[in-house]
């Protein structure tokens, strides 16, 4: 086979197609798994927010940190760059949970905005002449 005919020859060309294909295909799933993560982390912090304004609404500001840690330490990995704050006023508390999602393969994080959830909730008052139980 001479020089030429090697150049114009097509052997080979399916395996390398077939490589480049299952590049992609892995960096597509890659990418996905990545979104799969942050939507996960994205929840829980929502859900911890929700839990600890309810928490905070009713027994003070400690409770609720201490309710929406609870919560994101019960999630695990998706919750373990997460940090709750509670900020509050007369009549509102709210706490805010921020911070990252967990990063399964280095890099793809970097492209993932931060993860940031709040939630308010009117803070629970008695009459003066009530206990509460």
């Amino acid at each position: 086979m001479s020089f030429r005919q090697r150049l114009t020859s097509e052997r080979g060309d399916a395996l390398i197609s077939g490589l480049l294909t299952l590049g992609l295909v892995l960096l597509v799933v890659a990418v996905a798994v990545q979104a799969l993560a942050y939507a996960h982390a994205l929840s829980v912090a929502h859900a911890a927010a929700q839990d600890g304004a309810e928490a905070a609404a009713a027994a003070g500001s400690g409770a609720g940190i201490s309710r929406a840690d609870g919560l994101l330490a019960a999630a695990g990995g998706a919750g373990a760059h997460l940090h709750a704050t509670v900020h509050g006023d007369t009549r509102l508390v709210t706490v805010v949970v921020q911070g990252s999602a967990p990063q399964i393969f280095p890099g793809l994080g970097l492209m993932l905005p931060a993860v940031n959830a709040h939630a308010s909730e009117p803070l629970e008052r008695y009459p003066q002449n009530e206990t509460r139980q």
